[in-house]
């Protein structure tokens, strides 16, 4: 196992370091500083190279992408209705960054942060980053990151967190996967779901679950395509949805590789684009599928949804784990 550091960039006038943690197998993920950023998942089959995440190389386009490409998302995934909510009885207004909405935290989100770095074992760096009451939250919120490979060629991001006020914790990491030098239609996505959330027309959940029929049954692999084609039957023509998943939350795969996706939360919401190409998302052509593990969206206004709730004194641990199979 090794990890190296270099200069990927600089923000604000501070470095943005980048991490390369390679194992045995040649195996190899990269971490930015900035964003805490799942920057890249490279494999070495019969001495050929392939990244199974959506990557920028360049610092500039992580910073103005729309799609948060790989970046760790919070202090709240997902949106947050009427950007407020209640705690112990105390009601909480935060920042509308998204039409009446709170958005992934809101504009000051961990998304946006360069985080303090540093290596931490021959397979594991850790991100480190205190938030004060931006966007409306109150109090201090310190938030580690740690990204880990192990030799079995398996990631884990573990998020961890505590504050001295109550306030509201569920991260992610916004990664896209494309497992395959191919269109992303033809991959095949198996999720352990029997069940979604419906939302409204702003994307916020309703409260009811419906039943992952039709386009939305991947129970048994199927290719995004065919998931697609079924969506279109309904009008619809991109997956932006939440499944309700188990701990192992779902699978990715070509006919050479698969990643496996494993979360100690509840949720897991996948979204269609091609973040290097707007226009392209615009017609519906898509090169990647986000991947977000993470407690339910708006899980704060909904008993069965989960607790994202972490009270003053409190610490929270989630993770996220990825492993990466090849079919020989």
């Amino acid at each position: 196992m090794a990890v190296s550091k270099t200069i990927f960039g600089e923000i604000d006038s501070e470095p943005v370091y980048l991490y390369k943690i390679s194992n045995k197998n040649q195996t190899s993920i990269s971490v930015l500083s900035y964003a805490a950023t799942w920057q890249n998942f490279e494999v070495i089959e019969d001495g050929k190279k392939h990244s199974l995440i959506e990557h920028f190389d360049n610092l500039d386009d992580y910073i103005k992408t729309p799609y948060q490409v790989g970046k760790t998302i919070g202090r709240v995934a997902g949106r947050i209705k009427d950007a407020s909510f209640q705690i112990n009885g105390v009601d909480y207004q935060m920042e509308q960054n998204e039409g009446e909405n709170l958005l992934h935290g809101g504009s000051h989100g961990l998304q946006y942060q360069n985080f303090e770095s540093k290596k931490v074992a021959e397979n594991a760096v850790l991100l480190s980053h205190t938030v004060h009451g931006e966007d409306g939250f109150l109090g201090t919120l310190k938030v580690n990151v740690e990204y880990i490979l192990n030799d079995d060629n398996e990631v884990s991001i573990i998020y961890s967190a505590e504050t001295d006020h109550d306030t509201l914790f569920n991260p992610t990491c916004h990664v896209y996967f494309d497992v395959d030098d191919e269109n992303i239609r033809q991959q095949k996505l198996q999720i352990n779901a029997n069940s979604f959330l419906k939302v409204d027309d702003g994307k916020i959940p309703t409260g009811d679950f419906l039943a992952t029929d039709g386009p939305y049954d991947f129970k048994k692999a199927k290719t995004i395509g065919q998931g697609l084609d079924e969506l279109a039957l309904l009008n619809k023509y991109e997956y932006d949805d939440a499944f309700v998943v188990d701990n192992r939350a779902a699978t990715i795969k070509s006919d050479k590789r698969a990643v496996d996706l494993y979360t100690d939360r509840n949720g897991m919401v996948i979204f269609t684009a091609d973040p290097k190409d707007t226009e392209k998302t615009e017609k519906h052509e898509y090169s990647s599928l986000a991947m977000e593990m993470q407690t339910l969206p708006d899980a704060v206004h909904h008993l069965g949804f989960g607790d994202i709730v972490l009270g003053k004194g409190q610490k929270v641990v989630y993770t996220n784990k990825y492993k990466y199979r090849r079919f020989e």
